[in-house]
């Protein structure tokens, strides 16, 4: 007699909350994982980028979005034959929108132990300032 086993589910279903490429194992990830953490000063976006070139990491922002270009470098010097590749190598690029346009003149980024950390700081309102009316005469230089 064959056993008889419910059907699997996305890991996304059973903890309840929407897929997204990270929880959904039929999705391919078009570029590495990013964390978006908010508060009160602006975003955190922490990127796994494991073995990728620090020379050719990119980070543009531009109006709301930000957007994070590489390369991961092959695995060299391995004695031996893969029997199992996961890790990707090769050029990637991931686009992530924020709610809100930071402060890309006070954007930071770092990078350590394989993740790419960028502090964006919220724009700071606009400031009136009163304009100073000089003599003259309008219409001439």
């Amino acid at each position: 007699m064959t056993e008889s086993r419910p059907p699997r589910r996305p890991i996304a279903f059973v903890l309840g909350v929407k897929p997204g490429p990270a929880l959904d194992p039929t999705s391919s990830i078009a570029g590495p994982a990013v964390d978006v953490v908010e508060h009160d000063g602006g975003y955190i976006l922490v990127v796994e980028v494991p073995g990728a070139d620090t020379a050719r990491l990119q980070v543009e922002v531009k109006g709301r979005s930000v957007t994070v270009r590489g390369e991961r470098l092959p695995t060299d010097g391995e004695a031996g034959r893969f029997l199992r590749v996961e890790r990707a190598v090769g050029p990637f690029e991931r686009t992530i929108e924020l709610p809100e346009e930071p402060d890309s003149e006070r954007a930071e980024a770092s990078y350590g132990d394989g993740l790419l950390r960028i502090e964006l700081a919220r724009r700071t309102a606009s400031r009136s300032r009163e304009i100073k009316i000089g003599r003259g005469v309008a219409g001439h230089s």
